[in-house]
Protein backbone atom coordinates (compact mmCIF):
# COMPACT_ATOMS: atom_id res chain seq x y z
CA UNK A 1 0.00 0.00 0.00
CA UNK A 2 1.30 3.46 -0.92
CA UNK A 3 1.68 5.85 1.97
CA UNK A 4 0.93 9.52 1.32
CA UNK A 5 3.51 11.97 2.75
CA UNK A 6 2.70 13.68 6.00
CA UNK A 7 1.84 17.36 6.16
CA UNK A 8 5.29 18.07 7.63
CA UNK A 9 7.05 16.14 4.83
CA UNK A 10 5.08 18.03 2.18
CA UNK A 11 5.93 21.34 3.84
CA UNK A 12 9.66 20.47 3.84
CA UNK A 13 9.57 19.57 0.15
CA UNK A 14 7.72 22.79 -0.71
CA UNK A 15 10.29 24.84 1.21
CA UNK A 16 13.18 23.17 -0.59
CA UNK A 17 11.54 23.76 -3.97
CA UNK A 18 10.77 27.39 -3.14
CA UNK A 19 14.40 28.03 -2.21
CA UNK A 20 16.00 26.30 -5.17
CA UNK A 21 16.82 27.46 -8.66
CA UNK A 22 14.64 25.89 -11.31
CA UNK A 23 16.11 24.57 -14.52
CA UNK A 24 14.84 26.17 -17.69
CA UNK A 25 13.44 23.97 -20.40
CA UNK A 26 14.38 24.62 -24.00
CA UNK A 27 11.42 26.18 -25.79
CA UNK A 28 10.30 24.50 -29.02
CA UNK A 29 11.04 27.67 -31.01
CA UNK A 30 14.56 28.15 -29.60
CA UNK A 31 17.14 29.65 -31.93
CA UNK A 32 20.11 27.63 -33.17
CA UNK A 33 22.37 29.56 -30.79
CA UNK A 34 20.14 28.84 -27.80
CA UNK A 35 19.97 25.14 -28.75
CA UNK A 36 23.78 25.06 -28.89
CA UNK A 37 24.09 26.77 -25.49
CA UNK A 38 21.53 24.37 -24.03
CA UNK A 39 23.54 21.38 -25.25
CA UNK A 40 26.73 22.88 -23.84
CA UNK A 41 25.07 23.38 -20.44
CA UNK A 42 23.89 19.80 -20.61
CA UNK A 43 27.51 18.63 -20.79
CA UNK A 44 28.26 20.34 -17.46
CA UNK A 45 25.27 18.64 -15.84
CA UNK A 46 26.41 15.27 -17.20
CA UNK A 47 29.96 15.88 -15.96
CA UNK A 48 28.73 16.88 -12.49
CA UNK A 49 26.48 13.83 -12.19
CA UNK A 50 29.01 11.39 -13.63
CA UNK A 51 31.79 12.57 -11.33
CA UNK A 52 29.40 12.99 -8.38
CA UNK A 53 30.80 16.37 -7.38
CA UNK A 54 29.06 19.38 -5.93
CA UNK A 55 28.24 22.54 -7.78
CA UNK A 56 30.82 24.35 -5.65
CA UNK A 57 33.55 21.83 -6.46
CA UNK A 58 32.76 22.05 -10.17
CA UNK A 59 32.93 25.84 -10.03
CA UNK A 60 36.34 25.61 -8.34
CA UNK A 61 37.67 23.21 -10.99
CA UNK A 62 36.58 25.58 -13.76
CA UNK A 63 37.68 28.67 -11.85
CA UNK A 64 34.37 30.53 -11.78
CA UNK A 65 31.99 31.80 -9.15
CA UNK A 66 29.49 29.27 -7.79
CA UNK A 67 26.59 31.54 -8.82
CA UNK A 68 27.73 31.38 -12.45
CA UNK A 69 28.06 27.61 -12.19
CA UNK A 70 24.50 27.45 -10.90
CA UNK A 71 23.29 29.39 -13.94
CA UNK A 72 25.03 26.94 -16.25
CA UNK A 73 23.74 23.86 -14.42
CA UNK A 74 20.18 25.20 -14.50
CA UNK A 75 20.32 26.23 -18.18
CA UNK A 76 20.15 29.98 -17.47
CA UNK A 77 22.59 30.64 -20.31
CA UNK A 78 21.33 34.05 -21.44
CA UNK A 79 24.40 35.90 -20.16
CA UNK A 80 26.87 33.40 -21.64
CA UNK A 81 28.26 33.30 -25.15
CA UNK A 82 28.90 29.98 -26.83
CA UNK A 83 32.64 30.62 -26.83
CA UNK A 84 32.60 31.29 -23.09
CA UNK A 85 30.73 28.05 -22.41
CA UNK A 86 33.17 26.20 -24.71
CA UNK A 87 36.10 27.75 -22.84
CA UNK A 88 34.73 26.44 -19.53
CA UNK A 89 33.91 23.04 -21.00
CA UNK A 90 37.43 22.68 -22.42
CA UNK A 91 38.76 22.86 -18.85
CA UNK A 92 36.80 19.70 -18.07
CA UNK A 93 37.33 18.09 -21.47
CA UNK A 94 40.55 19.40 -23.08
CA UNK A 95 39.84 17.44 -26.28
CA UNK A 96 36.35 18.91 -26.74
CA UNK A 97 35.28 19.00 -30.38
CA UNK A 98 32.28 20.81 -31.81
CA UNK A 99 30.25 19.27 -34.63
CA UNK A 100 27.43 20.95 -36.47
CA UNK A 101 24.56 18.99 -37.96
CA UNK A 102 22.52 20.56 -40.71
CA UNK A 103 19.10 19.12 -41.31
Amino acid sequence: MTKFPTKKELEEVRNRLDNSVASRPLPPDASAVDRAKFRLCEKFVIYKNTHQITQRALAEVIGIDEALMSKILHYHFDEFTTDRLLKYLSILHPDVDVKIDVA
